[in-house]
């Protein structure tokens, strides 16, 4: 307080909220606690509906207003990534996945959690005996921190080793950025995947894995996660290496146009520098497609203009199949997947051709999840 640099912040933000009038109400925090609390690493700040948008600088109030003006894109998790979440089972797959991560840590300035959850010991809901689960953890904590060094050596991020150690050394997250942390959890693969994703921004894990984590994850009983997960998820194949995302294929259908979905995924397009394809997947004879274009290209003139969307339609009996074709003629890097409850995705995401697709696909796959990936 009293600072120019925070008087500036407020003045800028009262002419911003002038031109872009809506209901709010401005709070100074000048309390060491309070700004500790929030996250805060450098004032001047500003933080919008709870999240930290601005630090370190006076933004303009042309910078406030769009920072209005996309408020709900800033309260989404894809958008500000700050959290990844990665399940090993200590196979190839799981290390591929990790490097994935660390390479988006980078790139987003996020904190990755690596997570190995521990079910083979559980008959039925009980746990074995407590001193032997301790003994096994303890093991199990030393060769995932060993897979974990091992996938990451070369790499800039910050391991912290286990939640107990991180804070025995005084490491917090987010001090030297991307930082990483394991975790060894007792429960089922489904179960402990969903708890963890509501506070995680993005999970990344591979397709196949020991133990067939991925029938745990696609199977009959937890084939659940990749629909509602409360973050998104991108899934790796296992010999894929990561280049980045140059082409990204969004496909989509009337319920996966709404802006807010098309913006995240804009965004996240943009720290690739990617080009994005809309492609529409149909069925012979379907109509009103010609309109969707219409109001398509009418609502999202935020492209770059330097690097126009890419409007198409595949139509075909087998819709795997035809985004494969086109996936390959179009050198593809990335599927993107928005799921709506009770909506067509459902039917695709989740039927067993599509679980061929994302078991066996050389392409990842990011589902991301409307309803929940706002919060």
């Amino acid at each position: 307080m009293g600072d120019a640099k925070m008087f500036a912040l407020k003045n800028n933000l009262t002419q911003a909220l002038a031109e872009f009038p809506l209901q709010a109400k401005i709070e100074d925090i000048s309390e060491y606690n309070r700004i500790h609390a929030s996250g805060v690493k450098e004032p001047p700040a500003l933080i919008l509906d709870g999240e930290v948008v601005s630090e370190g600088i006076v933004p303009s109030v042309e910078d406030i207003k769009r920072m209005l003006r996309n408020r709900n894109l800033l309260r989404s998790k894809l958008y500000r990534l700050r959290r990844i979440l990665v399940p090993v089972d200590l196979s190839p797959a799981s290390e591929n996945a990790l490097v994935y991560a660390c390479q988006m840590a980078h790139l987003f300035d996020a904190n990755i959690e690596v997570v190995y959850a521990m079910d083979s010991l559980f008959e039925g809901a009980s746990p074995s005996p407590s001193g032997f689960l301790s003994g096994y953890r303890k093991t199990m904590q030393n060769e995932v921190d060993a897979f974990v060094r091992k996938a990451t050596k070369g790499s800039n991020v910050k391991f912290s080793g286990s939640p107990a150690s991180a804070s025995e050394t005084g490491s917090e997250p987010g001090s030297q950025p991307p930082w990483l942390q394991t975790n060894i959890v007792f429960g089922f693969p489904e179960e402990v995947l969903f708890d963890l994703s509501q506070k995680a921004d993005l999970i990344v894990m591979g397709t196949t894995g020991r133990g067939d984590l991925t029938r745990k994850i696609f199977g009959s009983v937890s084939i659940s996660l990749s629909k509602s997960a409360v973050c998104p998820v991108l899934l790796v194949p296992p010999h894929t290496t990561y280049t980045g995302f140059q082409n990204i294929l969004y496909a989509s259908n009337f319920d996966s146009l709404d802006p807010l979905t098309v913006k995240q995924t804009v965004a996240f397009a943009r720290r690739f520098k990617g080009q994005l394809h809309f492609v529409h997947v149909g069925q012979p004879g379907e109509k009103g497609v010609d309109l969707e274009k219409k109001l398509f290209e009418i609502n999202y003139v935020y492209a770059d203009s330097e690097m126009p969307f890419i409007f198409s339609k595949v139509v075909g009996e087998n819709i795997v199949e035809s985004l494969h074709e086109y996936a390959f003629e179009h050198r593809i890097d990335l599927f993107v997947f928005v799921t709506h409850h009770r909506s067509f995705w459902d039917d695709l995401l989740h039927h067993s051709i599509s679980k061929d697709m994302l078991l066996h696909t050389n392409t990842p796959v990011l589902v991301i999840h409307a309803e929940a990936d706002v919060g």
